[in-house]
This record gives structure tokens, sequence and C-alpha cells, in this order.
């Protein structure tokens, strides 16, 4: 039972402490530049300062804490992209231990790619040879005077159709595997820009 005054003690300390964070009594000045360029102490900032960052001293003149200067829109932007930069380097880091990883990684990706490429200008063809039987019979029947079916125009139209979606198909995976390779261009490059930094 003889513990319960110390609780108060205890207290009464932390709250010392707190008040006296920062010394004389938590009373604290602050040191700013002016408009004219003048370094100014005073015990309160005008808030047209408070961008431009400045100290908080105790009264005997010890620095306790140093507030940076707003950045600017510019300065922000120029923050947010070394941050993202940063980001997408410890990705990089993590994800490839070695310029021959990062090769390795391409070479299975535009694999990938090439492989649906090579099926598609198979198809390309199947579908090239197709219309041209196609067209070969409409034209035997159009040198005999014979009136062509509506239905063989429209197989043909159809065949012509297809052929030009998978086409459409082909280029978008050329672009896109050359999209791979500039970026796994700039891979290496980064990687390689990392590696000469540590």
């Amino acid at each position: 039972m003889r513990i319960a005054p110390i609780a108060p003690l205890l207290i009464g300390t932390f709250l010392l402490v707190s008040i006296e964070a920062y010394g004389n009594n938590g009373r604290v000045m602050y040191r700013y530049t002016d408009h004219q360029g003048v370094l100014v102490i005073n015990d309160a900032i005008p808030p047209e300062y408070v961008p431009n960052g400045y100290e908080i001293l105790t009264l005997t003149g010890r620095v306790v804490e140093v507030v940076a200067p707003q950045l600017s829109p510019e300065e922000y932007r120029a923050q947010l992209q070394l941050e993202a930069q940063r980001e997408e380097d410890r990705k990089l880091l993590k994800r490839y231990n070695s310029i021959a990883d990062i090769e390795s990684a391409r070479s299975r990706k535009l694999a990938i790619v090439e492989q649906d490429m090579a099926i598609m200008r198979s198809n390309i063809g199947s579908l090239r040879r197709q219309i041209s039987q196609e067209e070969a019979s409409a034209a035997r029947t159009q040198r005999g005077g014979r009136e062509v079916a509506p239905e063989l125009l429209q197989r043909i139209a159809d065949l012509q159709k297809e052929m030009e979606v998978l086409e459409e198909r082909l280029n978008r995976r050329a672009t896109e595997a050359d999209t791979i390779g500039a970026d796994f261009d700039k891979a290496v490059a980064r990687y390689t820009e990392l590696s000469a930094e540590s």
C-alpha cells in the first residue's frame, strides 16, 4: 500500500520532462529569415514566413528542431518522381540478381510473343489460300457466263474480314514485342547504373 504515493511522483516527473522538452519550462524561440533577408529571432513567427522554413530554439539558443522550407509545386513533383524512381529501383533489384537474369527474362517473354505471332502468321497464310481458292471459283463461274452465288461472295468477304482482324492483332503483337525489348533495355541500363553506384 506504500506504493500508491509513487504514482503521482512518476506522473509529475513525466509532465516535467514533457514541459521542459525544449528547456526553459517549454518556452521556445523561433529563428527565421524575413523578406529583407535579415535573420530574426522571436518568440513567435509570422504566418507569412512559415513556408520558408525556420528553426526552433530554447531560450539559451540551442536548436531543438529545424523545419524545412515548404516545397514549391515543381519541387514537390520532382520529389514524387524521385520517390517513384527509388521504388522502381527497389523492385528491379529485388526481381533480378544480375544482367543475365534480366536477359533471360527478356528471352522468355519475347519467346511467348513470337510464338503467338508465328501462329497468327500461319493462320493468315491459311486464310489467304482459302480466299484465293474461293476467288478462283468465283472467276471460273463468271467465265462460264453464270452469276456468282451470293453465298460465295459472302464467304470471301467473311474470310477477308477475318484476315484483317488477324493482321491487326499481329501488328499489335509486333508493337508489344518492340515495347518489351525497350523496357528490358531500360532495365539493363538502370541495373548497370545501380550496380556501379553500390
